[in-house]
Parts: structure tokens; C-alpha cells; sequence
């Protein structure tokens, strides 16, 4: 282990957990004259450096050939895709970009992006950290999603730095690696200190996009949650506080290694201020802190720990048993697929096949190339309440890799009232077919990595669930990420396991248009009489 978790991280835990009864997470570490949701105060959607060079990223990405299902089954065969700015575009957009935007009476815009984010906050930025790529200057550079370009932050080849701060020398010759950063006002603005968590579950889904834009391409990708956290902060000039790294992920290999570049000058400027008045929640900066590491030595010993955590899952999955797709037509790419997602609001009762609903979990468990973990595991539990799957009992159930595992079963109006009690007596989690809660043994993943272990336990949750909405679409379905009570999940299932994250799946009660390609988001003219729709399902059961 690289050192003891502190109590810390389990006080954190405790007081942003969200308990029946309460109107939300105990308030607490809450600054003076904080106010949840103040729209004067709003975070602005996206992060500017307004006097850096910028490099406008190519608007035609092209399009992965595999068949999305055969990517999200692990059994695509793809030759390497040529690394230049319109692929480095595509990682971009496809798990960051602008795909829809909603205008309000009053004039507000709202963008929409490819992966999911609570209340639609998007709290990760991503840099990209780049040597070798055709059409893209060597150097640091922050993507910035409103314009579709690349801010510099840092002129030079600086993969040696970021190799160093990784303590992994195969960092020097990939083309390109991309940082993700956390900005807690962002979802703390909503969410208080919980918004903490919001973070990494965000950073998570993101990556289940672009690890599968990866998979398509035949580009090999791997996330690093083992780093020094100063050394990458100082990299991108950010303070640590207000904006903190998250990952760093790999992608290629055997471009021309990174020379000795003598760090120079950030050429970024000032950012644009996020809000009037950006709050800190000390709780989260300790938190966050609680688990640097301060030099390479602690990155090895810290990942060495990792290697010994972690049940096995299977990596390649059999199916899907059908799609959506029209008879005749050819299997959509993972590329429309990303943009046909949209988090769903409403749900039909009805049944769906066995096997559908076994590979969409298959799909979600995989393992992940990440360190924080043993190659071909997991630190996840899946615990599901079934409530409309052909062949498998209503009542709640584990996934144990391969099949349900029943442990309660019940008749499927009590399956599906429980859970929408659990989720915060939102429909959504009663209305699905199934609803899993990504669950793990925090004390177990605190007693392996320290403090740190928590990062990685919130964020696997994150693309877990990413990853199962991914597969649900893929199939003809919808699914959304749900918050919960958290105590009275593992009381439900009579568990020690924590609940991370929540994710519902089933038939939606309507169809999502496509989002838009860079530059050309789909506007949603329907999006306010489907929250009508939200909210009158909602009041419904209230009454």
C-alpha cells in the first residue's frame, strides 16, 4: 500500500451520503454565503483562455467500421487508425464535444455533450498533452468544446514531463496523451461538497466514450490514475484547488519519443472567470488532497498495491442477441451510436429479452485498461433489481459476470417500487426494466490505495455506468444515471458494499433525435414538453 487512508476520506463518505427523509446531503464545510443553484452565480459552460494561440481542429472527423455492438462486446478486429488532427478531433468530440443545445424563451442556451453529465455541469476539461500529430503543434494545449479548437497552454514537446509525473516511460512515444481535469465549483455549484463525486463519475463516463472511439480505431489506450499530482498541475498552470487533475490517458504508441524540450513559458493567459463569485469547499480540497502522490517512488509503490486488487471479469463478450437496426440496414458505428445517446427521461413497463439485458451488463463489467486495478479485473460489484426481464425472477439480484444471481426475489410492483424508493423515489428507477447499482468494498479499496483508492472507486463506477448506457442504446433501449440513499442501497441488498452510482435501463417511451457533428449541433425543440412529461410522471406518484 503507499500509505494509509485517513479518516478523512471515510468523514467525506459519511456526510455526502444522502439519506431518506432529508432534503439532501448533509450540509456541511459549506462556505459563508453559499446558496445551491444561484443562477446569478452559475458556472459558465465552458473554460476560455481568450489571448491563447489557437488551432482549429478539422470539422470532418470521419467514422470508425466496426459495428458499435462488436466494439462495446470487446471483439472488434480493427488495424490502427493514422494518428492526425482529425483523430485526435474525434477522441475529442465524441467524449467532450457539443452535440445538442436547447435555447430557452428567455435567450439562455444550454449545450449539450457527447457523454453524460449530472445536471448537464460537465465539470472535466480535457489537455492534450501532444508530440507526434500531423496538423497539431507540439505542446500542451486545453480543448476547448465551443469553438471545436485547441488553446495552447505550453509550446514543446513536453511527453518526457508528463512520463515523468506518470513514473511511465511509454508515455514518451505515444503521439498523444490527454489529461482530464475536475472543476468542483462546476458541480459543486449544485451539489455542495457531493459534487466531489460528480467528478469523477462524469471523468468516468467520458471515458467509456473514448476508450470505445479507441477500440473502433484500433488505437491502444490506457488511463492513469497514478501520477503527481503538483508536477501535472504545474504542467497545465493550474492551481490545484479550482481545477485539479483527474487522469491522464494514453493513446498510440511507437511515435518518435519525446526529445529533452526544456519547459517553456505557459503562452495560455488568464482564463476567463468561471462565475461572479466561485466558491471552495474546503472539505473537497481535503479530500481531493488527502490522496496525492508526491514524487515517482509513491506513483510505483502506489501501483504496485493496484496490482493486487481486483476480481477477474471477462474481457470479451458474446452478442448482442439483436439490435435496433432495420432489416437490410448496415450496424451503426460507435461514432452515430455516441450521438443517439441522450440520458432518458421516460421509461415504457415493458419486458425486455434475457439475453439483452445480460449482455448490456457484460458490457458494463469489463474490465477497463486502467492502474488501479490487476489487468483483467475489477473492483465492482453490480447489484440489480429486476423488475421486466424475460427468463430472470423480479426482485434484486447480483451480476456475478455472466449471469443474475438472484438474493430477493419479489413480485415486480414491489421490485420497482423499492428501487425508485432507493433512487431517491425518482420513476426513473422503478419504471426500467433493471436497475444496477455499481457498488464496491470501499474499505477494502482504501486498505489496497490509500486515499487515493477513492478516486479510482467513484470513477470505474462512472464508466461502468457510461459503458451500460452505451450497450442499452445499442439494443433498441435507453438508460440514465440515478443518484440514491446510499445506506439504505446496501440495507436493500444486505450488503457491505458502498454504492458509487446508478444506472436504470429499459425500453424509452420516445425515440432521441441524433446529436450534430462539430460545429453543427442539433438544436432539441422537444426537450420542454419531455420534461413536462418528466415532471408530470413524477408528480404523479407524489400524489
Amino acid at each position: 500500500m503507499s500509505q494509509p487512508p485517513s479518516d478523512a476520506t471515510r468523514e467525506f463518505h459519511t456526510r455526502t451520503k444522502l439519506h431518506e427523509g432529508a432534503s439532501g446531503a448533509e450540509p456541511f464545510g459549506h462556505p459563508t454565503g453559499f446558496r445551491p443553484m444561484d443562477g446569478e452565480n452559475r458556472p459558465t459552460p465552458f473554460k476560455r483562455y481568450p489571448s491563447a494561440p489557437k488551432t482549429s481542429l478539422p470539422r470532418d472527423l470521419g467514422a470508425s467500421q466496426a459495428p458499435a455492438a462488436r466494439v462495446l462486446s470487446g471483439t472488434a478486429a480493427v488495424g490502427p487508425a493514422t494518428f492526425d488532427d482529425a483523430l485526435l478531433g474525434r477522441f475529442l468530440f465524441y467524449s467532450a464535444g457539443v452535440t445538442r443545445i436547447r435555447t430557452d424563451p428567455d435567450g439562455w442556451v444550454g449545450h449539450f455533450r457527447a457523454a453524460p453529465a449530472a445536471g448537464n455541469l460537465h465539470p472535466v476539461e480535457i489537455y492534450a498533452v501532444c508530440g507526434a500529430v500531423d496538423g497539431v503543434p507540439a505542446g500542451i494545449h486545453h480543448f476547448d468544446p465551443g469553438d471545436f479548437a485547441l488553446e495552447a497552454v505550453r509550446e514543446g514537446d513536453r511527453r518526457g514531463a508528463l512520463a515523468e509525473a506518470v513514473a511511465e516511460d511509454s508515455l514518451r512515444s505515444a503521439p498523444v496523451s490527454l489529461v482530464l481535469t475536475g472543476v468542483p465549483w462546476r458541480t459543486g455549484w449544485k451539489y455542495g461538497p457531493r459534487g466531489l463525486r460528480h467528478v469523477y463519475w462524469d471523468a468516468g463516463s467520458l471515458l467509456a466514450q473514448l476508450l470505445a472511439i479507441a477500440e473502433a480505431a484500433g488505437v491502444s489506450a490506457r488511463v492513469h490514475l497514478g501520477f503527481v499530482d503538483s508536477a501535472i498541475s504545474e504542467e497545465l498552470g493550474l492551481d490545484g484547488v479550482s481545477e485539479f487533475p483527474v487522469a491522464v490517458v494514453t493513446l498510440g504508441a511507437d511515435a518518435v519519443p519525446a526529445g529533452d524540450t526544456p519547459r517553456r513559458e505557459l503562452v495560455a493567459g488568464e482564463a476567463e472567470a468561471i462565475s461572479v463569485h466561485p466558491f471552495e469547499f474546503r472539505a473537497v480540497t481535503q479530500i481531493q488532497h488527502a490522496g496525492d502522490l508526491a514524487d515517482g517512488g509513491e506513483v510505483e509503490r502506489w501501483r504496485k498495491a493496484a496490482a493486487s486488487l481486483g476480481r477477474p471479469v471477462a474481457d470479451r463478450i458474446e452478442g448482442p442477441p439483436h439490435s435496433d437496426e432495420p432489416s437490410g440496414e448496415e450496424p451503426i458505428s460507435i461514432e452515430l451510436l455516441i450521438r443517439r445517446r441522450g440520458s432518458t427521461r421516460l421509461f415504457r413497463q415493458q419486458p425486455i429479452s434475457g439475453d439483452v439485458a445480460a449482455w448490456c451488463l457484460g458490457v458494463a463489467s469489463r474490465p477497463a485498461p486502467v492502474d488501479f486495478c490487476t489487468p483483467g479485473s475489477t473492483l465492482l460489484a453490480h447489484h440489480v433489481s429486476v423488475h421486466a426481464v424475460n427468463g430472470v425472477a423480479s426482485g434484486r439480484h447480483v451480476w456475478n459476470g455472466r449471469d443474475f444471481e438472484v438474493r430477493s426475489p419479489e413480485p415486480a410492483d414491489r421490485a420497482r417500487a423499492g428501487a425508485q424508493r432507493l433512487c431517491l423515489l425518482q420513476p426513473l428507477g422503478g419504471d426500467s426494466a433493471f436497475t444496477v447499482f455499481h457498488s464496491v468494498d470501499l474499505e477494502a479499496v482504501l486498505a489496497g490505495l490509500g486515499d487515493r483508492g477513492y478516486r479510482a472507486a467513484q470513477l470505474e463506477a462512472g464508466l461502468a455506468a457510461g459503458r451500460l448506457q452505451l450497450a442499452a442504446f445499442a439494443v433498441g433501449m435507453g438508460g440514465t444515471g440515478l443518484t440514491f440513499f446510499d445506506d439504505a442501497v446496501a440495507r436493500a441488498f444486505d450488503t457491505a458494499d458502498a454504492c458509487m452510482l446508478v444506472t436504470a435501463v429499459g425500453p424509452a417511451d420516445y425515440r432521441n433525435r441524433p446529436g450534430g457533428l462539430p460545429g453543427s449541433p442539433v438544436e432539441l425543440s422537444g426537450f420542454g414538453p419531455l420534461m413536462q412529461r418528466f415532471q408530470a410522471r413524477f408528480e404523479r406518484d407524489r400524489t
